[in-house]
């Protein structure tokens, strides 16, 4: 997805840039953030994150998108995937928010992300999900991901275990989900 840009309703999403090193530091640094994503045993600095996206953006299998309010083009979150295989059809979704949470913001990036990947034939998206980040396994039930199985205790966070929800997106569940979504909007 070199150069890639994409228009929403009320964001734009970007590939991410070496100057966005900053704000993902930031929201990165911040204890809920970490809690959800990274854990609290990762080191977190403007310069490693630097460094993750210079290598993403020469890496073949990865996909490392920014996600900004339309009209102030202030970055409100990302988008992530790692492609498995060399012909790019199987993604793992990462994703975050910075301070912009429970404004729909990363439903309709995902929403318009996945149409646009499925469209390009994409075979599956993966996700995983500490088990506590109810808003996030909340978001992906939505948005039609299946449920796949749970890694127990796999995440170690300061102080216990946690399991890790596994989740699988495949093209058919997504055109299931939209097909759906059209027909709900017809009826009202």
């Amino acid at each position: 997805m070199s150069m890639f840009e994409m228009n929403l309703e009320r964001l734009c999403i970007r590939e991410i840039k070496s100057s966005d090193a900053g704000v993902i530091a930031h929201w990165k640094s911040d204890p809920l953030f970490r809690k959800m994503s990274t854990g609290g045993m990762t080191i977190i600095n403007e310069g490693n994150q630097r460094q993750d996206i210079e290598k993403s953006l020469v890496l073949p299998n990865e996909t490392y998108l920014m996600v900004l309010e339309k009209k102030s083009r202030k970055p409100v979150g990302y988008v992530r995937f790692n492609w498995m295989g060399s012909i790019q059809r199987f993604g793992w979704l990462r994703f975050g928010l910075g301070e912009e949470r429970g404004k729909g913001y990363m439903r309709e990036a995902l929403k318009g992300i996945f149409h646009h990947l499925f469209q390009e034939e994409t075979h599956r998206i993966d996700a995983e999900v500490f088990e506590y980040n109810e808003r996030s396994l909340h978001l992906l039930d939505t948005l039609g991901f299946k449920r796949e199985g749970i890694r127990r205790l796999a995440h170690y966070d300061e102080e216990r275990y946690y399991d890790i929800h596994v989740l699988g997106l495949l093209k058919s569940d997504w055109q299931e989900h939209e097909s759906a979504a059209a027909h709900k909007a017809a009826v009202k």
